[in-house]
């Protein structure tokens, strides 16, 4: 296992893992949990219940999916003032640990927040992760180019969402849902807002969504071309697995990071 990759998917309500093989071609360990709140006593159950996650790793990547995040231009970023931005954005609440990154291909900063007690719990359990935020993954994998793209992630009672027109990234949001119309709502509203034709723009999706469900249906109401985004890897652990593989895209997206 020492040659493996661990990388961890970190919700407000969620949390994943996968252990793959240095290159996160080859999948060897999968579980995903789900919860009221995902805070670091939540985490330390999963972890506690999972032994493989305590052994040594050749990387450990972590992807923190919170929703509180602000999309900086580059000529306007600044290290200091940036850290205030959440607060100022969703509400200060005394309970956050504000980290950035770059998004280079973008020529931007992603600025977010994340509850304090699971950084301090993955700092803890994980000293050497290699953390990032969900919309900097997921912006890394829409490369620039022609066409405009949606790329949706769904979870239990929250979905994210990237929207490219051309060569611009329009708007990366994360909402909660009660039901398949919010989802709807949310897409066709960035549709109308940034003119992207329905008709023609690309809507991939990934996460819990399955092509027999009502949400399938009615995104195929709205969007003519849709599709499902697939992880890489290779399952052989999975082979009769009951999930569809695009549940876990994300995650594969991020092991993949280590390579």
């Amino acid at each position: 296992m020492t040659q493996s990759v661990l990388s961890l998917q970190i919700g407000e309500r969620h949390f994943g893992f996968a252990i793959t093989d240095e290159t996160g071609s080859i999948l060897h360990l999968l579980g995903y949990y789900t919860a009221e709140e995902m805070d670091a006593g939540t985490l330390s159950s999963v972890y506690s219940d999972n032994y493989e996650l305590g052994r040594p790793f050749y990387s450990v990547q972590v992807s923190y999916d919170h929703g509180k995040n602000v999309l900086v231009p580059v000529q306007h970023f600044n290290a200091d003032s940036s850290r205030s931005l959440p607060d100022c954005m969703f509400g200060k609440d005394g309970r956050s640990f504000v980290l950035y990154e770059a998004v280079n291909e973008w020529q931007l900063y992603n600025v977010y927040a994340v509850p304090a007690d699971v950084q301090e719990w993955v700092n803890r359990k994980f000293p050497s992760a290699v953390h990032r935020h969900y919309f900097t993954l997921g912006i890394k994998s829409m490369a620039a180019g022609p066409g405009d793209r949606i790329l949706a992630d769904i979870h239990t009672d929250e979905f994210s969402f990237i929207a490219i027109k051309g060569n611009k990234l329009l708007i990366a949001q994360t909402h909660p849902y009660s039901s398949p119309e919010d989802i709807c709502y949310y897409l066709l509203k960035t549709c109308h807002q940034f003119s992207l034709s329905q008709e023609q723009v690309q809507l991939t999706v990934s996460g819990l969504i399955e092509k027999e469900s009502q949400l399938y249906r009615e995104l195929y109401q709205f969007f003519v071309h849709v599709e499902f985004r697939e992880p890489a890897w290779t399952m052989p652990v999975m082979e009769d697995h009951e999930y569809p593989a695009h549940f876990f895209t994300s995650l594969n997206d991020l092991a993949r990071c280590a390579s």
